[in-house]
């Protein structure tokens, strides 16, 4: 064998082991994703902080749980949003046709449910970017919502502490 055949062999194998469009496009889309996430969660949190420490005075505990629901549906909404996101690049990138077809395949993935079907061979390691986005984006909501969870809870211990044993009725006296 010839060093030109050895060195088209390399170059082949190279290229089934390590897909470069897949990981460029991937990867880029990962980090947009992320980088989408880290904004939206700061406003997200930066809101519940705001909201929850401004509403002390003069609280009723019916506020805390409509901040509470008001903020995991934004969590959900920013999820739902970057679900829309890979499935804009899916269509934009012809690697999935249709929009409908494209949010059914991103949401699967970016949830880890798995692949839905088979995306072409040289597009092959998209779905797990799609579910390492997914993972990485759903532990850190988690972890913003513990905090969340732990500030909604001595919201109320507070508001139960202040000696009104119906707080959902009466307001926190300063």
């Amino acid at each position: 064998m010839t060093g030109t055949g050895t060195s088209l062999m390399l170059e082949d194998a190279l290229t089934q082991a390590l897909p470069v469009p897949d990981l460029v496009f991937g990867g880029s889309m990962l980090v947009v994703i992320v980088m989408f996430h880290a904004f939206w969660i700061r406003l997200i949190s930066g809101s519940f902080l705001k909201r929850s420490s401004s509403a002390k005075v003069r609280a009723r505990l019916w506020r805390y749980d409509l901040l509470f629901a008001f903020s995991v549906v934004a969590l959900l909404s920013l999820h739902m949003a970057e679900i829309l996101l890979w499935s804009a690049a899916l269509v934009w990138g012809n690697i999935v046709g249709g929009w409908a077809r494209a949010s059914f395949f991103a949401a699967n993935c970016y949830t880890a449910l798995g692949e839905p079907f088979a995306l072409p061979h040289a597009w092959r390691l998209i779905p797990p970017i799609i579910a390492i986005s997914g993972i990485f984006t759903f532990a850190w909501t988690a972890s913003v919502l513990v905090n969340f969870v732990a500030r909604y809870n001595d919201l109320r211990a507070q508001l139960l502490a202040a000696g009104d044993p119906h707080p959902a009725h009466h307001p926190l006296e300063p």
